[in-house]
Formats: structure tokens, C-alpha cells, sequence
């Protein structure tokens, strides 16, 4: 895959806001894990693709106007066979969207120590700055986040993990197990890389990103453009 063709072709065609699945197979272009995913538009073609993967299984619709799946029932999570898999895929397909309607098909991850959210975002003087903190539908609500200006080295990447307020909880927290501090090192200085080569990348929402105590995977990921 071409990074840059794949980015440009989309600026060009006035898509500036890539779909989960098309951010997460940039992802995994530059070596971010991310679950086993398929994109399917018929319930034989589902059906084969969860063959494929193997439950349990999420599903998500994708379309171009549904941006917070979670907050519109657009994701069904757990299925463990085919039958829970054509009752969800036919919720999903009945959901309200004014655009083409496609499924991804996803394998489900484990559970993880703790949900992360990874981001980048451009900030007019400075250019790309990089976020970290602990992620999922807490974000907003805890605002536990540290950044950097973009390129971030491996010491900038530990400090940003150390100094949000949750580190405890990656660190071992009750006897919890300690989150692999080093795969969450690795792609923030992954995401800084990205988006210096490719200043086309006005934002990037890696969230949640399920952390373990080896490795990690990006569970669900947005990439918006700039306009041309």
C-alpha cells in the first residue's frame, strides 16, 4: 500500500474523514496492531468473513456520516456464533444513514489492564502535537492527557506515559498486572513518524487502544485529512 497515494486519492476526492476501517489499515501499514478485520456489504459475505476470523466477534457498521459509533448502537459486541451474528447484522443494517452502509467484521479482543487513547492533533503555531492518557468513553470526562510537539523521541514518549495522573494504573495498581510500557512507547514514537512524513493528517484518534501485559491493539481508530 501506497501511504501517500491512498491519502492524496482521498483529499482529491474531498474525503477528508477516513472510516475506522480504512485508519486501521493505515495503521497496520505502519506496523500498529490492530484486531483481524473484514469489510463486508451482504449477510453471506459476513458470514464468510466471521468463518474466517472466528468468534467471538464484533460487528460495526460503517458509513460516512456515523463517526461515534458507541453513541448510535452502531456496534455490536461478543457475538459468539452465527446466529447472533445474522441478528446483529440486520440491527446494524437497519440503522438510519444517508450513506453507502458496509460491515466490518472484527475479531474481539481480550480484555485489556486499561483502555488508552493515543492522538495527534494540529495546532496552528506549532504544528503536530501528539496526545496520550487513559482512553475509552472516559476521556472527556477524566481529561487525564499529556502532549507533545511532534517529532517526539523515545524520552519524550516515556515522559508523556509517567506524567498522566492514571500511570498507576499501568503501573501495577493493586496488584493489577503492569501494562507493557515499552508497545505503548513504541507507537507514539510510530505515530510521530506518521504524521511527520505525511503533513496531509490534520488528527488522529487511536481510542480505545487495549493495553496487556504484552503488546497492545488498536481497537478503534479515526484519521481526518486536511482540505485540500
Amino acid at each position: 500500500m501506497n501511504i501517500s497515494e491512498v491519502l492524496s486519492n482521498k483529499i482529491e476526492s474531498n474525503q477528508t474523514v477516513l472510516t475506522e476501517f480504512e485508519s486501521k489499515e493505515l495503521l497496520q501499514e505502519i506496523g500498529i496492531s490492530i484486531p483481524s478485520q473484514r469489510l463486508t456489504t451482504s449477510i453471506d459475505e459476513t458470514i464468510s468473513a466471521a468463518e474466517e476470523i472466528g468468534f467471538p466477534l464484533v460487528l460495526k457498521l460503517i458509513a460516512e456520516d456515523i463517526v461515534h459509533k458507541s453513541d448510535t448502537g452502531a456496534v455490536k459486541l461478543n457475538i459468539k456464533d452465527k446466529h447472533e451474528l445474522e441478528a446483529a447484522y440486520k440491527d446494524l443494517m437497519n440503522l438510519p444513514s444517508q450513506k453507502e452502509k458496509k460491515i466490518s467484521v472484527q475479531k474481539m479482543a481480550d480484555e485489556p489492564i486499561t483502555e488508552l487513547i493515543i492522538g495527534m492533533t494540529t495546532d496552528a503555531q506549532f504544528g503536530p502535537a501528539l496526545m496520550f492518557g487513559i482512553g475509552g468513553i472516559l476521556v472527556e470526562l477524566l481529561e487525564d492527557v499529556s502532549f507533545r510537539i511532534a517529532p517526539i523521541t523515545e524520552y519524550d514518549a516515556k515522559e508523556m506515559i509517567h506524567e498522566i495522573k492514571g500511570f498507576p494504573i499501568l503501573d501495577g495498581y493493586r496488584g493489577k498486572p503492569k501494562a507493557d510500557i515499552d508497545a505503548i512507547v513504541n507507537v507514539l514514537l510510530k505515530v510521530s513518524d506518521f504524521v511527520i512524513k505525511h503533513e496531509e493528517i490534520n488528527e488522529m484518534d487511536l481510542n480505545p487502544v487495549f493495553i496487556y501485559e504484552k503488546g497492545l491493539i488498536c481497537v478503534d481508530a479515526r484519521i481526518i485529512l486536511k482540505k485540500k
